[in-house]
């Protein structure tokens, strides 16, 4: 059995949502021989959303997480709940059929709905704030790309805005940007106190959620799945559902979809509460922000006051002080006035990136499902797919999901993925510095 990298431990332990998220539920190892209906391995945004509707629909469910739940990308990334998909559906026309986009269109749109209709819901404790979601532009051409999506979307009925430069300088504190493209659907939250609290939903409506229970073996036998851990098992399962996303090497229980996703590491640091007075200009209004580098950098508020950075660090996931350097960086370039404010939090997680930058349904044997690939937009989009994923593991064709289900395509040369990786992050920073070349 695989032993959990400390380095990814301490990636949770020593950050700021670990040490101001509400308290984790109940949720011992696993230490007997059981049977279940559906097992789901993760007990992330994804897992537990799928578990929670699988529950309500009275289905006999049952989680094992390597943990505890949100250990994984889901307690670790920015917290800021975005709608839509990484990429716009263009050019995919030949991928997929005109009813897939349009399903795929329409899903994406009202993804961040989802995690806020829970909270609300279930009465999740997790500072919730549906303040909005701001996307800068780096570059002349890049706002005018915001201004056409911008248009594009709200002609279709989207609660959206195009930013010029000095209503983003007003509501993110940075002059930085050339515009910026504004999604009024979006918010942030804290993560690891969201997934803490859809576990709880989850295990009131009748979810069996195990921690510490790194699913070591996974195999069919006579028509049913069995996944042992260290000292039990759950067997006779029906279906099972993967949602090991950027932490399918864990136990690598299915190479050929471990290798369909490249991880990326995400580093973030945090101030400690910034004073009233920077707190007036520096988001204002509580938004959460990313913008159009493709080695970008993402940025918030917590509820105290703290000011969050996030952006590229080490390719192999140290926490090593100069992994950092690129944040640190990135938090003096946009905002000049806290690059003396002290820093109390560093951490990182696994971002796992698909190469067309959509999520991955897969189904490669009888009754074993995958749901994984989820660009950096897992907040809402993870915790949108819990129905979506309980309808399909109760029978609906995977032929009517929003999400099409695709055959599993591993990456070519998987295993150079972090020589690769440096070279590709090396040319995405040539062209975002060369499209900003020649501007403030």
């Amino acid at each position: 059995m695989k032993t959990i990298p400390e380095l990814d431990d301490k990636g949770l332990r020593q950050s700021l949502w670990a040490a101001t998220a509400e308290p984790a539920p109940d949720c011992p190892p696993l230490v007997e021989d059981i049977k279940t209906d559906v097992l789901i391995v993760g007990g992330g945004f994804a897992g537990l959303s799928a578990a929670l509707h699988l529950a309500e629909k009275g289905t006999d469910v049952t989680v094992l997480e390597a943990v505890e739940p949100g250990w994984g990308a889901s307690g670790r990334n920015g917290g800021q709940v975005i709608s839509g998909l990484k990429d716009d559906l263009s050019g995919l026309d030949k991928q997929f059929s005109p009813e897939q986009i349009d399903r795929m269109k329409i899903f994406a749109g009202t993804t961040a709905d989802m995690p806020f209709d829970l909270i609300e819901r279930h009465g999740i404790s997790c500072d919730a704030v549906r303040a909005g979601w701001i996307q800068g532009a780096h570059g002349p051409a890049a706002a005018d790309q915001m201004r056409l999506k911008a248009e594009r979307l709200a002609s279709n009925g989207g609660d959206v805005a195009y930013l010029d430069a000095e209503d983003v300088a007003r509501l993110t504190g940075s002059t930085w940007y050339h515009g910026a493209f504004l999604d009024k659907r979006g918010g942030t939250l804290q993560p690891l106190s969201y997934a803490r609290g859809l576990a709880r939903a989850a295990m009131t409506a009748g979810a069996k959620i195990y921690g510490n229970s790194l699913v070591s073996s996974l195999v069919r036998e006579e028509g049913y799945w069995c996944a042992k851990t260290e000292a039990g098992s759950v067997c006779r399962a029906g279906k099972v559902l993967l949602c090991t996303n950027g932490y399918s090497d864990l136990a690598d229980l299915v190479p050929e979809i471990t290798r369909s996703v490249v991880p990326f590491y995400s580093y973030q640091l945090a101030t400690e509460p910034l004073s009233d007075n920077l707190r007036k200009s520096i988001l204002p209004e509580g938004h959460g922000a990313s913008e159009t580098r493709r080695v970008l950098s993402y940025f918030r508020l917590d509820a105290e006051g703290r000011f969050l950075m996030g952006a590229r660090g080490a390719i192999d996931g140290s926490l090593r002080d100069n992994a950092f350097d690129l944040a640190r960086e990135r938090l003096a370039q946009l905002f000049p006035l806290l690059k003396d404010e002290p820093l109390s939090y560093f951490w990182n997680g696994r971002v796992a990136i698909t190469t067309d930058h959509l999520p991955r349904l897969f189904e490669p044997a009888p009754g074993l499902h995958a749901a994984l690939g989820w660009n950096g937009r897992g907040v809402a989009m993870t915790s949108a797919m819990g129905p979506v994923l309980a309808d399909w593991l109760t029978g609906k064709s995977g032929k009517d999901l929003p999400i099409p289900v695709t055959t599993v395509r591993p990456i070519p040369f998987h295993g150079l993925r972090l020589v690769a990786a440096q070279a590709i992050v090396g040319w995405k920073n040539f062209q975002d510095n060369w499209e900003r070349k020649g501007t403030p």
